[in-house]
């Protein structure tokens, strides 16, 4: 017990120290709040008589309100869940951050709410690092226990009387499964219900937040060999490189939350692009024929 909470101790330091200092990162970070549908499709509500998950402004009895107005993912928006009953949904991402490659942070987390009437009706949430095929219990699970830090572990059944967190680190369950950048990978949400029926409200979930990111390692060089400036940036950015033999031949910029957003094909060995990017941070990736090169921030004023 000791060995593991200093180990959970250890990941979130390195997770503070991390995302507090300059260094370089390729990142994928994003929170669904049930709001924007820029966001639907990761989530996948499957159709089948009884699957009782919906999203929307819940309205029962203590579900009256979600954790960042309006929407939630909910066990039926109106009415008590039933009994004999087993509801899922999915979240599906494309691994992107090589957070599970090296392995250093890949990050569920958000808010949960559970009214429920016995320990025999309860929420799991599950990983498949291999698009379905296998499915690991994190919450429960004894396996791959090591590898699996929470902070803090949710408990899905009973009543947690108003919102709750819950956080938990599965980058170390990338070397186990060989969870490689552009694999994809799903969390499954379920509450199964027993016979007896008490009109409880059963398990929502608000802002659930995924991360998934390295910080680059101070022994990949080759950024040397490439300048990106200025930066913070306006409407110019100027690309330029000193690596005649296999340059860079891409420009891939991304937004806080992960999303692509800008692709430019990269000819010669200085060049200047027009970003037309709005204000605010961003995330650059470099790279050429043999794959990604350099990664790093970008801000723009």
């Amino acid at each position: 017990m000791f060995m593991q909470m200093k180990k959970v101790l250890h990941t979130l330091l390195f997770f503070i120290i991390a995302t507090s200092t300059y260094a370089q990162f390729l990142f994928d970070n994003y929170t669904l709040t049930f709001e924007s549908p820029s966001f639907f499709n990761h989530v996948i509500i499957p159709s089948y008589p009884g699957n009782k998950w919906q999203i929307g402004n819940p309205q029962k009895t203590l579900f009256t309100a979600a954790y960042s107005p309006s929407n939630v993912i909910v066990t039926d928006k109106l009415n008590s869940y039933p009994i004999n009953d087993t509801s899922v949904f999915f979240i599906k991402n494309v691994t992107f951050g090589q957070g599970f490659v090296m392995p250093h942070t890949v990050i569920l987390a958000g808010k949960y709410f559970v009214n429920s009437d016995t320990l025999t009706d309860f929420g799991k949430i599950e990983f498949s690092p291999d698009n379905g095929t296998t499915w690991i219990n994190l919450i429960t699970a004894t396996t791959y226990s090591s590898s699996i830090f929470w902070f803090p572990k949710p408990t899905l059944t009973g009543n947690s009387f108003g919102w709750k967190d819950f956080y938990v680190n599965i980058a170390q369950l990338g070397p186990i499964f060989n969870i490689q950048d552009n694999d994809t990978v799903l969390y499954k949400f379920s509450f199964i219900s027993d016979n007896i029926q008490t009109n409880k409200d059963g398990l929502m979930y608000d802002d659930l937040h995924f991360e998934d990111y390295i910080e680059s390692l101070p022994e990949i060089q080759s950024d040397r060999l490439i300048s990106i400036f200025p930066n913070p940036s306006k409407d110019q950015l100027t690309i330029k490189q000193f690596d005649k033999i296999n340059p860079a031949n891409e420009i891939r910029i991304y937004n806080s939350m992960g999303q692509l957003i800008l692709t430019r094909k990269i000819s010669s060995l200085e060049e200047t692009i027009n970003s037309g990017l709005e204000k605010g941070l961003y995330f650059y990736s470099l790279s050429n024929s043999t794959g990604q090169i350099t990664n790093d921030k970008l801000i723009v004023e």
